[in-house]
């Protein structure tokens, strides 16, 4: 019986790292298929010793969850955090990171956002308008309305007669980006609002009067609709600018929806920073049954963000000290006063 013989890979690593990029980039794909938004971070270069080696890609999720390999503790917090700045602001980023072991790294994070969804209700020169300005500002459109062409709002990228079931579940799937304009001048504007209203979409604008906005509330309010449902009603819609005309209201209009857009998106990753994160910065940390879920703890001997669950801690005084792995921990215990009289300088 012929012994076996190892096989022997000098390229293990190389191809190792070629299967991991094949894997990201189809997970891109699926992601984007399911509009759902992440950030594609790649490590551009390295210097010393660092965990991971340029070329290395990963995906950070809007959730905070990693796909890929990003290293260890000291830089995948800190990754994170940016990487849900980058969801926030629409922006891409480099880092420079220095890791533990005295390492550098630079990394290039680029988050991609599914495109936001409008859907007008109506078929007057308004809903025109608005298809226009919401499309030059990649917004996806439909326009549900029975009188409703292609040929008439060349904008849009779909045309609905009604909304059935079936679409209304559509809604329901993506209401964080979706927004809704209701612009039928009074007719079966009550019967889109109340179905529109059981959906969790940001916004719901309504063009109508003051009169006739205040008809809808009060027909909203008799017929029981929750108030957190109402809240995100805005009739008239858009802000006050003096608009006149068409063109003048679906701009009042739209940047009404991006001002929500901007503040929606805002708070949902502030809570969820707030969850991941604590926020003591440079100093020693509170004790852990007293920190705020607001705060961010950096490690005291490398700076880098660590969680308040971090399984590295030492204690000065009874207080608490996080580190983003055992080496800093190590480092900091050998010479506490040396990194507490650094941050009291």
């Amino acid at each position: 019986m012929p012994s076996r013989q190892p096989i022997y890979r000098p390229n293990l690593l190389q191809e190792v790292a070629s299967d991991l990029s094949h894997e990201i980039l189809l997970r891109q794909f699926k992601l984007g298929s399911e509009e759902k938004p992440f950030v594609l971070v790649g490590v551009i270069r390295t210097e010393g010793p660092t965990a991971i080696k340029a070329g290395n890609k990963a995906i950070i999720l809007a959730d905070g969850s990693v796909d890929g390999w990003i290293g260890g503790h000291c830089t995948e917090d800190e990754i994170v955090r940016n990487a849900l700045d980058c969801l926030k602001e629409g922006t891409t980023r480099l880092l420079n990171l220095t890791t533990c072991q005295g390492g550098r790294m630079d990394v290039y994070l680029e988050p991609y956002l599914p495109k936001r969804r409008l859907v007008v209700f109506g078929h007057v020169p308004i809903v025109g308008a608005l298809t226009h300005l919401a499309k030059s500002l990649n917004f996806n459109v439909t326009v549900v309305d029975k009188q409703a062409s292609k040929e008439r709002f060349q904008d849009a990228d779909s045309i609905l007669s009604s909304l059935d079931d079936e679409h209304i579940q559509s809604l329901g799937k993506s209401t964080g980006q979706t927004y809704a304009v209701v612009a039928t001048m009074g007719e079966f504007d009550l019967e889109h609002v109340t179905k529109l209203s059981a959906l969790s979409l940001p916004y719901i604008g309504i063009v109508a009067g003051k009169k006739r906005a205040g008809e809808i509330y009060t027909y909203l309010k008799s017929v029981n609709i929750p108030e957190e449902q109402i809240e995100r009603i805005k009739a008239p819609a858009g802000i006050y600018i003096r608009a006149v005309t068409a063109e003048e209201i679906a701009l009042s209009i739209m940047a009404e929806i991006i001002e929500v857009a901007r503040s929606q998106n805002s708070q949902d990753l502030r809570e969820l920073a707030h969850k991941l994160s604590t926020q003591t910065v440079g100093r020693v940390a509170p004790n852990s049954s007293e920190k705020n879920s607001s705060e961010i703890i950096m490690d005291p001997v490398c700076g880098m963000t660590v969680k308040g669950s971090s399984d590295f801690i030492s204690n000065v005084n009874g207080q608490p000290v996080f580190f983003c792995c055992e080496s800093c921990k190590e480092s900091f215990d050998s010479d506490p006063q040396k990194y507490i009289l650094a941050k009291s300088s």
